[in-house]
């Protein structure tokens, strides 16, 4: 499976599949794995395995009453249906007791962990890494002790969209069939949708098909919505098309009967009951908001992007998004953060370097992330921090579209997707000379600028607000719904949030766990500010906000850049400001 020099440009032309196997293989090698390693998987102990057990509870519940299907559909072919966790480790097993030697049936036992780092490719490992299904065969397999198996994995996503797990199918490698792999996905499907049919407080359940016949096919959309509208879960087919559905519209048609109900609790979204709708969802996919859909369409054609927005503001949650809606979605989205890099290895980890490149290099090198995100997204976080040198060889590989690791006069062709992002103002550091101006026009193909939470309007905060306590409520399995009460609501609405909505998550997670499962109220906001200290603030912030700006215009002569550096804003925010205000 090694490849070597000779033909590193013939792996661009590899089939996704065996592209994968490879860059599972490589991290197998960095974990300083090799082929020959015994297969000797890490168990956890008993109490550690009911804990983890208890929290998949739900899961392995919905999980061990679609056996049936399983059966059905693998028809007494020698196999094991398996779940494992997000760290790779086996929580549920079930199937032929007697596929494998000991060896393997000890491996495929709960407790048993199947991560990458331990048992090297393979498809519960490998299905985590890269976040996608996969099939890995016999001899696919990086460890030899393993290549008597073939396994099919599918990951498992969480009503709010993160990953739970893995299902896996797996069997002796003669035995292995085409459909397992299928079967695998159908298992992930029908558990993913129970998780999302079954959520507590879900007043209405409604199924995105196109007609009745199609109500319970495992791929069709299905959102689970409050009695008042609020969005509690979805499916992996509903969560593309979440920005498109006009809920309040839909609720309204509900309440008032204008959709078909098929049973209690149940709703048919259909075309000829919601047909407006129903079209809206069908004729206009993906579904992404305006920028993220200008934005696609620039990656579509490599245009690369820069976003630009204060710390905290959401950079890499709207990368990720970009990531998943893109043609790009299959190959791996490699983020580094250029702040962060040990500035004596910037070059090494960027570029990459060949074996004895440098005293305490890796005897077998590193392929570098710029390597690691071919056929990807190469999402350079911080770019600002970057030094002069290293924003010169990034340029290079950028013209070249050809990468040349540290110790190595040959360079190497890769193809990636550019997504840079910055707090700074990039357009003032290239006048202060700390930025190259040939690789900020190189980088700056479209710009994305997010606001910051204090410039958010009332009803986008709120919408927020309730987006971020799903998704905690989600992640938080003892809990079916985080409530607020209004007086905590507008002491959040009144903050200034110097760390924009990093800060704000990270407020409520610990307001959660002070409200011990009660409503959130203003008592479980100890870190900000009392009421009377906002009351300015309250009364009209976007004002003074803007009376700033204007002032501080006035003390630099209208220099923006030397205001933006002041008030530390971007250009681009303080032109925005100008434009409203009818100033520019």
């Amino acid at each position: 499976m090694t490849i070597n020099a000779t033909n590193k440009a013939a792996l661009s032309r590899l089939p996704q599949a065996q592209q994968l196997v490879e860059r599972s293989w490589q991290r197998s090698r960095e974990y300083g794995l090799n082929k020959h390693s015994r297969m000797d998987p890490f168990c956890l102990p008993i109490s550690d395995v009911k804990h983890k057990k208890q929290q998949h509870a739900l899961l392995l519940g919905y999980l061990n009453s679609s056996l049936p299907l399983f059966e059905q559909l693998q028809q007494g072919r020698r196999c094991r249906l398996l779940f494992a966790d997000t760290q790779g480790t086996i929580l549920f097993s079930a199937g032929d007791p007697y596929f494998g030697n000991q060896a393997q049936k000890i491996a495929l036992a709960n407790g048993a962990s199947w991560h990458e780092q331990s048992m090297g490719t393979n498809a519960i490992g490998t299905a985590l890494s890269e976040q996608q299904e996969v099939s890995i065969l016999g001899q696919q397999h990086f460890l030899a002790a393993n290549h008597g198996i073939s396994c099919s994995a599918s990951p498992v996503l969480s009503p709010s969209g993160e990953l739970l797990g893995v299902i896996d199918i797996s069997s002796d490698m003669g035995e292995h069939a085409q459909d397992m792999l299928l079967t695998a996905r159908l298992m992930a499907l029908a558990v993913e949708n129970a998780l999302v049919m079954n959520q507590h407080h879900a007043h209405w359940i409604l199924n995105l098909a196109p007609d009745a016949g199609s109500l319970q096919q495992p791929w069709s959309g299905i959102i689970a919505l409050r009695e008042d509208g609020q969005l509690l879960g979805a499916n992996r087919s509903a969560r593309h098309w979440l920005n498109e559905l006009d809920i309040p519209a839909m609720l309204a048609q509900l309440q008032q009967g204008q959709l078909t109900p098929v049973k209690q609790g149940i709703a048919l979204l259909s075309r000829q009951a919601g047909s407006r709708i129903a079209r809206s969802v069908a004729d206009n996919a993906p579904a992404q908001c305006p920028r993220e859909s200008t934005a696609l369409k620039l990656m579509a054609r490599q245009i690369p992007l820069l976003v630009q927005g204060e710390t905290g503001t959401g950079k890499d949650h709207l990368v990720r998004r970009l990531h998943q809606a893109s043609a790009r979605a299959a190959g791996p989205l490699v983020a580094v953060n250029c702040g962060a890099l040990p500035s004596e290895l910037l070059e090494a980890e960027l570029f990459g370097y060949v074996s004895g490149a440098f005293t305490g290099s890796h005897k077998q090198g590193r392929p570098g992330y710029i390597r690691a995100a071919n056929h990807g997204i190469l999402f350079l976080d911080e770019i600002g921090e970057l030094p002069l040198a290293a924003q010169t060889r990034l340029l290079r590989v950028l013209q070249e579209k050809a990468v040349t690791p540290l110790g190595c006069h040959e360079p190497q062709a890769v193809d990636f997707q550019l997504i840079a992002a910055s707090h700074k103002d990039l357009a003032d550091m290239v006048e202060q000379g700390t930025f190259r101006q040939d690789l900020y026009f190189r980088i700056n193909g479209f710009t994305l600028q997010l606001p910051s939470l204090r410039e958010y309007e009332e009803q986008d905060f709120t919408r927020l607000l309730e987006r971020l306590l799903t998704e905690l409520a989600a992640k938080e399995a003892f809990l079916s719904k985080i409530s607020i009460d209004e007086e905590a609501v507008h002491r959040l609405r009144s903050y200034h949030w110097p760390g924009n909505i990093r800060q704000l998550k990270q407020q409520l997670e610990v307001a959660i766990v002070l409200a011990e499962g009660q409503s959130i109220n203003v008592t479980h906001l100890p870190e900000l500010p009392q009421m009377s200290d906002l009351q300015p603030r309250t009364r009209d912030l976007k004002s003074l906000t803007d009376q700033l700006v204007v002032q501080t215009l006035n003390e630099n002569n209208g220099n923006v850049s030397a205001a933006a550096r002041q008030l530390n804003m971007s250009r681009t925010t303080i032109y925005a400001r100008l434009k409203a205000l009818g100033k520019h």
